[in-house]
């Protein structure tokens, strides 16, 4: 409902009360005293509204409930509170789910845990819950344990996996967690999250029942050969971002195996065919590996496959689309059913086959630096869905196919011999889409060089131009006047400018155009480096390609860096040199976006458009290795920190708070990304609260925040919004 205000007083005179669920609405304050009267109160459900209050006095207050749900509020203070003070509560409860909220301090003593016999499920999620972990041993019932996204540290506690407890999802990822998981003797565990740690010493030797296991964001090492000994009964796996070695040649028979992820480690040798022993997979994730040898033909006849990425690996040979097999599992009405394919790259061959226009539901295709040749085949325009092509870097010629997909938002053909005129529903892409390479293409006349609006600015001058007439009817004395405001305006304005470009350091070492693109500057990607040394205020900025997360697995790509130091109004750029290759800095390619609208903020500003016009992405370093957290706002509204690392985006302006960019997501979602200002934001829950307050506000005039991401670093604030495609105050103003 939407109930707002604080819960009534005369809630607590109810001393029959047994059940009471205020559940999502907008209460907000702090409870009624007197709840330790409601002696017949089982059920309290309260979560998901704005109340507050000492978590602490509240349970001292609570007699004979079962069953608690207090989450998605803002309750604080710690669970160290006196046995005394819940042994009446202890007794009773079953069901505590305090996630989400602002806990802090230590978590419940062991000799408290001891007195919760009949204690199932409890959740503490999302909270800054610090220390250790008590031993839970004393526990006969415990069910659920989750306690993601905390600060908690040390071992894991042995008897949550050794089946002392009879657990069967237990949650301890995002936190701090030490030393090695040996062995899962638990016959009750099915769920296991244990990400974004710092596990090390090698893979348990057994799972036994699980069917959920996430161990990625860790260190864990050693030959992934000990996965051979693993119970059949996975369902999904994920151990990506670790130190895992070995070849994938002897994997068990998962049958019921949906999801396979061992992204970023370092695993060698050929792609086994996955679909022989897991026939019902639907993600397989294996890129930035050094996995090499053809890929197999299996992952194209599969009826169950969703999602392929196989980038950044050593892989050989053709796309393995055609034959007599797969070509007619490719026309079958079960078949594909598959919406991405990342192959980017490897260093396949060949051409791209006509039956690729059979995988009639691909959203994504990323074909990018590989060595294909010949022509694109024109069954690409049967991709009626695809929202993301990338083809550049490779050897293809001939002709753009004509009658693309119309919902492209994200389209890149640069580095190819391609010619011909550009299709129409392609002109909306800035020439950075096509070029550098592909020097027989024919650009029709007025397409913008790189997005910068140029058009816009033509509208620009006629709207002056059209206002001219009027200043001739001005006195001379006025007119007089206005030159000389505009000139100590000009002036001014300049001053600015040189202020700006000292203060963002974008010198020409790093803005400076080259001959190939026109004089503009060339692709950035954002990263924020967890374990780099320098000072907290610093931003680093690199030349990947924007497709491409920092692989170490792509072969002679070179970096190119520069460092933003600010210390307080005095900043500086240091820009490394070393590892320069002016070729690759020449010929980098982009993921271009759509070009800006008539009234961007990017039109307005010639200096800026300079600048800022080519796209960049907001990569946070490795994306499986990020610190942070992405809280949502609006449930309508769902996508994954990767996402977002990995969308392309273009600068919208910058200003006191920080800059504002234009972010797209795989599926073309827009959003609206503002990178706060360093030193703006200090503490995580006073900026929770007031995003939320903010977030909460409905206006026709008012974008509200749909999400926000906070990093480890005072560098990673970023608020999100919907992107609405608008004119500026600028265009009507001057």
């Amino acid at each position: 409902n939407q109930f707002i205000g604080p819960i009534p007083g005369r809630i607590a005179d109810l001393y029959g009360l047994n059940y009471l669920n205020l559940s999502v609405n907008k209460f907000d304050g702090g409870l009624p005293s007197g709840f330790r009267n409601l002696q017949q109160l089982r059920v309290l459900d309260l979560h998901n509204n704005a109340l507050r209050g000492d978590i602490g006095e509240l349970l001292s207050e609570l007699r004979n409930v079962e069953h608690i749900d207090l989450s998605y509020n803002e309750f604080y203070g710690g669970l160290s509170v006196p046995v005394e003070n819940v042994s009446s509560l202890a007794n009773t409860i079953r069901h505590v789910n305090l996630s989400h909220n602002q806990l802090n301090g230590g978590f419940l003593k062991e000799e408290a845990i001891g007195l919760f016999k009949n204690l199932q499920l409890l959740d503490l999620g999302d909270n800054s819950i610090s220390g250790q972990l008590p031993s839970f041993g004393s526990l006969p019932g415990l069910r659920v344990l989750k306690l993601g996204k905390n600060q908690l540290f040390g071992p894991v506690p042995v008897e949550l996996v050794e089946g002392f407890v009879p657990l069967e999802e237990l949650d301890l990822s995002h936190n701090g967690f030490t030393g090695s998981i040996r062995v899962i003797n638990s016959t009750t565990l099915k769920v296991l999250k244990l990400s974004s740690n710092q596990l090390s010493g090698d893979l348990p030797s057994s799972l036994r029942s699980c069917e959920m296991v996430d161990l990625s964001n860790n260190m864990i090492s050693g030959d992934v050969s000990v996965m051979s000994n693993w119970e059949a009964s996975l369902v999904d796996l994920d151990l990506s971002s670790n130190k895992l070695s070995g070849s994938l040649s002897n994997l068990p028979h998962f049958e019921d195996l949906n999801t396979f992820n061992l992204r970023n480690n370092s695993l060698v040798g050929a792609l086994p065919s996955l679909l022989d022993t897991s026939p019902i997979l639907s993600v397989v994730e294996l890129s930035l590996n050094q996995l090499s040898g053809h890929i197999p033909g299996s992952f194209f006849t599969s009826t169950t496959l969703k999602s392929l990425n196989l980038s950044g690996n050593h892989l050989t040979g053709p796309i393995p689309l055609q034959g007599s097999r797969v070509s007619e599992l490719l026309v079958m009405s079960t078949y594909p059913q598959m919406e991405s394919l990342d192959l980017s790259n490897n260093s396949l061959t060949g051409g791209l086959p006509s039956e690729i226009g059979n995988i009639a539901r691909l959203k994504l295709l990323n074909l990018a630096g590989n060595e294909l040749l010949g022509q694109l085949p024109s069954e690409l325009s049967k991709l009626s869905d695809l929202e993301y092509l990338d083809l550049s870097r490779n050897n293809f010629k001939g002709k753009i196919p004509d009658k693309l997909s119309n919902s492209l938002s994200a389209f890149n053909v640069s580095n190819n011999d391609l010619s011909g005129p550009i299709p129409e529903n392609l002109r909306g892409f800035p020439r950075s889409a096509f070029s550098p390479g592909n020097s027989l293409l024919i650009f029709p006349k007025g397409m913008p060089a790189t997005g910068s609006s140029q058009d816009h600015t033509l509208d620009h001058v006629r709207h002056h131009s059209s206002k001219g007439s009027i200043k001739v009817a001005i006195i001379v004395a006025s007119v007089v006047a206005a030159v000389m405001i505009v000139f100590v305006f000009l002036a001014f304005h300049r001053a600015q400018l040189k202020d700006i470009h000292g203060r963002c350091g974008f010198s020409d070492t790093t803005t400076g155009g080259n001959a190939k693109s026109g004089g503009l500057a060339r692709p950035s990607r954002f990263k924020f480096h967890p374990t780099a040394q320098a000072p907290q205020t610093s931003l680093s900025f690199s030349n990947d390609h924007l497709l491409t997360s920092n692989s170490r697995s792509v072969s002679g790509q070179q970096e190119f860096a520069a460092e933003i130091v600010e210390h307080g109004a005095a900043e500086r750029v240091t820009t490394s040199s070393a590892s320069v290759n002016p070729s690759l800095l020449d010929n980098e390619p982009v993921l271009s976006g759509r070009k800006s609208s008539p009234g961007s903020p990017l039109a307005s500003s010639p200096h800026v458009i300079e600048t800022f016009e080519q796209p960049v992405t907001l990569d946070v370093y490795s994306p499986d290795r990020l610190a942070g957290e992405l809280f949502f706002l609006d449930t309508s509204l769902s996508f994954t920190i990767e996402e977002l690392s990995r969308a392309p985006a273009e600068v919208l302006g910058r200003g006191s708070h920080g800059t504002l960019y234009k972010a797209t997501l795989r599926n073309g979602h827009m959003l609206t990304v503002k990178w706060l200002r360093v030193g703006l934001v200090k503490h995580k829950k006073e900026f929770a609260k007031e995003v939320k307050k903010i977030g909460s506000v409905r206006h026709s005039n008012f974008v509200p925040v749909r999400a926000y991401y906070w990093g480890p670093r005072e560098q990673e604030r970023l608020l999100l919004s919907d992107y609405i495609q608008c004119d500026n105050l600028a265009l009507h103003l001057y």
